[in-house]
């Protein structure tokens, strides 16, 4: 209270002798009773609620006060002889709407719709923002469109909200986006991915393949043998028998379990012990996988050498499909002719791994 008095004493004392007040300057402007200078700070008002205001006994014409409690907050102004409210023309924007999210790899794209009021100043930038990590993506546009929003992190779960800013301030946050996870983008044909070259992509009703994600087939980047027999050096029947793509995996264990693991002597056996890339899951293909990987052999053999590995022959490679008790599938790769033959018959070998 003392405070108050002081002060109050100090500016009467001030207008009285130079009919002026300045608070943040010394030299107040002539034609102002009272200059208030400042960078940093504003001019509060009296607040007081609705009832507070209607309470205020013979108000003067030019009186100003913000009531709280009338439409979220509003300056009033008496004119003389009524109250009336003090309107915006110019404001922040309303907050955008967030359309949609699409991951990539390490980063997502949000791509939203304008605010339907953009506050009466034309709208300068949107900016995304991230959840966890604040990590944010800017664009400088007035309407809607696409933001991008880099550095993140691969298999981590996301969501986003978006402003909009115009030469007023920024908008209140849109509402949070679905979940989205950033992922590395998807291996394609002719890629070198997980030990090998992507050679070949599921399709619907194929085993291996999973909606909405990328799997498919890969070849080693080299041949595991130039002459090796097919059977464990008796003809018996494996049950081997699957020829569609999906099926060399299941294929290669059948023949395993029938034959026993003697890696050197026999196709199957060699394939499985491929340790390329370090990955243990390699096989021998079906028949129809091993036509897939002749189809897209010139695909393969230019990744291969890339990756220091080596090109097809043009001799006959095995395929993991039994077709008889003393036959199975092979594919000559210089012409792509399939046909069933004796297991003894010593053929090129080149495994494969599912992804």
């Amino acid at each position: 209270m003392k405070q108050i008095f002081t002060f109050l004493v100090a500016v009467l004392i001030t207008a009285s002798t130079y009919a002026q007040v300045g608070i943040g300057t010394s030299s107040p402007d002539g034609s102002a009773a009272l200059d208030i200078t400042s960078t940093t700070k504003g001019l509060l008002i009296p607040r007081m609620t609705n009832a507070q205001r209607l309470a205020i006994a013979s108000p003067v014409g030019g009186l100003q006060v913000f009531v709280t409690d009338f439409d979220g907050g509003s300056f009033m102004f008496y004119d003389g002889t009524k109250w009336g409210t003090l309107s915006f023309t110019k404001t922040i924007p309303d907050a955008p709407i967030i359309s949609g999210v699409a991951p990539g790899n390490t980063e997502v794209i949000i791509s939203f719709t304008a605010p339907s009021s953009n506050g009466g100043s034309a709208i300068t930038s949107y900016t995304a923002t991230s959840n966890p990590g604040a990590i944010t993506g800017t664009v400088s546009q007035e309407g809607s469109g696409d933001i991008t929003v880099t550095g993140l992190t691969n298999g981590t779960g996301y969501t986003f909200t978006v402003n909009a800013t115009n030469t007023i301030g920024t908008s209140a946050a849109s509402a949070a986006s679905s979940s989205v996870v950033p992922v590395a983008s998807p291996p394609q044909v002719g890629d070198f991915y997980q030990g090998g070259v992507v050679f070949y992509l599921f399709v619907p009703g194929e085993t291996g393949y999973v909606l909405g994600e990328t799997h498919g087939l890969i070849a080693a980047v080299e041949d595991q043998s130039s002459g090796i027999q097919w059977y464990n050096g008796s003809d018996v029947t494996t049950e081997a028998t699957a020829t569609a793509v999906g099926t060399g995996a299941t294929n290669t264990t059948t023949i395993i379990t029938v034959q026993g693991d003697t890696q050197s002597n026999y196709a199957a056996g060699l394939a499985r012990a491929y340790l390329g890339g370090g990955y243990a899951d390699w096989f021998l293909p079906s028949k129809d996988e091993l036509n897939q990987m002749y189809i897209c052999r010139a695909t393969i053999n230019t990744t291969a050498l890339s990756k220091g590995g080596s090109s097809f022959t043009i001799n006959y490679y095995w395929s993991s499909s039994e077709s008889a008790s003393n036959k199975a599938w092979m594919q000559l790769f210089g012409n792509g002719y399939q046909t069933s033959y004796y297991k003894n018959y010593p053929n090129n070998v080149r495994a494969v791994r599912a992804f």
